[in-house]
């Protein structure tokens, strides 16, 4: 069952009994929440980070079949389609690259001994 995650909308005052945003466990096939189960004002669903556990050698061709685009990092930067819907590559900008770079380069050390 996934965890699905709440806010309070935005034209309601603010609540004085929760923090205003919830997770709720819930069945797919379950209607949205319509009001916090708190504090009883109106509420919907948001976007929340998603996590996935992929089996290593996972077919792409059976991914794609069911809607699904499989992506292969070609070189810093950029991504190369496998199998899917969607662009045949994903090219970062100049700057995304330097970024990812400048995350590689080795950090200096400070001694902050005596």
């Amino acid at each position: 069952m996934p965890i699905y995650e709440y806010e309070l909308n935005d034209d309601e005052p603010e609540c004085q009994i929760c923090t205003g945003r919830f997770d709720v466990l819930q069945e797919t096939n379950e209607q949205p929440l319509d009001r916090c189960p708190g504090c009883g004002l109106p509420c919907h669903r948001v976007v929340s980070r998603a996590s996935f556990k992929v089996r290593k050698g996972g077919d792409a061709q059976k991914a794609a079949d069911k809607g699904f685009t499989t992506w292969r990092r070609a070189k810093a930067g950029e991504w190369e389609k496998v199998a899917g819907p969607g662009v045949d590559a994903i090219v970062g900008s100049e700057a995304d690259k330097e970024a990812i770079a400048d995350e590689k380069k080795p950090k200096k050390k400070i001694d902050l001994g005596n």
